[in-house]
């Protein structure tokens, strides 16, 4: 018994040291930290660079009762003016990617697309090319399942690494994928990395298919934004997907809004911040659903997610 109470407080004691030498940045601001530029303040921030930190940073802040969201580019993210009450755990230094087998690579969570992709470039690894600019980390792309072109990444996760106090791998299957969702979503976790299915290629073939991609997407609204705004909805009739920037447009909301906040001309799923406030977007946000509503008896759903209080 003696020994197994030794054991376990020199398990904390080696957490705590572990803990002591997470970076953390107490003047944390979303404005900095996501695409919008938008929001205010956290309580701070912690920048795990390795799966021991970032156990530990879960731990305390989960054994102390704190609230915490996860972020890394935070390219999908509306947060509000007044900050959030809570901490963030921020996984951009959380960064690796390692060959597992001739089709399988594990990327840390907080691997963005781009070093992902020149990875695959370099060793002629090909199937991830469609996230060619998407800006975004790993985890969140998995985590969302994200993806471009009606590709999405389920198509190559095997599995997800995940923490809630111990280590465990989710299966693609446990991962309950869907549009723009999954399993991760809905549970109180912290995806530490992907196991991702890749094809053997050419590094010539796989770096043409990443430039065909980035041009397509070059034809999207520039300007600070967080991507499309509204899933694109399910059609009554054929029960496919249709384009929710195409309904809006239909709607006759091409560039509505103010100076500070519009629907952009060019794609009609992005809402552009030109100098606004978080809540001008989230006002916006929410006059194009009510508009799309009234005109089409459409009810849009928003993919991005809000961080704070918007009452």
């Amino acid at each position: 018994m003696l020994s197994y109470i030794s054991g376990e407080l020199g398990a904390y004691f080696r957490r705590d040291q572990i803990f002591a030498k997470v970076i953390f940045d107490e003047n944390f601001t979303f404005a900095e930290h996501t695409t919008y530029g938008l929001g205010g303040r956290a309580r701070g921030a912690f920048y795990p660079r390795n799966l021991p930190e970032a156990r530990a940073v879960y731990d305390r802040l989960t054994e102390e009762g704190e609230n915490f969201v996860v972020l890394a580019q935070g390219s999908n993210i509306l947060a509000a003016d007044g900050g959030y009450d809570g901490y963030v755990i921020c996984t951009k230094k959380l960064q690796g990617i390692a060959r597992i087998n001739s089709n399988t690579i594990f990327c840390l969570s907080g691997t963005p697309v781009g070093r992902i992709l020149q990875y695959c470039r370099l060793n002629g690894l090909g199937g991830l090319e469609y996230l060619a600019g998407i800006p975004a980390s790993i985890g969140g792309i998995a985590c969302m399942n994200g993806g471009a072109g009606g590709v999405y990444i389920n198509s190559n996760v095997l599995s997800v690494k995940l923490y809630n106090g111990k280590d465990y791998n989710l299966s693609n299957k446990n991962c309950n994928y869907g549009y723009k969702h999954s399993t991760m979503r809905d549970i109180n976790s912290l995806i530490f990395g992907v196991f991702l299915s890749v094809l053997t290629d050419l590094p010539s073939n796989v770096a043409s298919r990443i430039e065909q991609n980035l041009r397509r997407r070059s034809s999207l609204p520039a300007g600070r934004s967080c991507g499309c705004v509204f899933k694109n909805p399910v059609d009554k009739t054929t029960g496919g997907r249709v384009s929710a920037g195409a309904i809006i447009e239909e709607c006759g909301l091409k560039g509505f809004g103010s100076e500070r906040a519009f629907v952009s001309p060019q794609h009609c799923n992005f809402i552009i911040n030109r100098g606004a406030t978080a809540r001008e977007v989230c006002n916006l946000i929410e006059k194009v659903k009510a508009l799309v509503e009234r005109r089409c008896a459409i009810t849009l759903e928003e993919e991005v997610v809000y961080i704070g209080n918007f009452d």
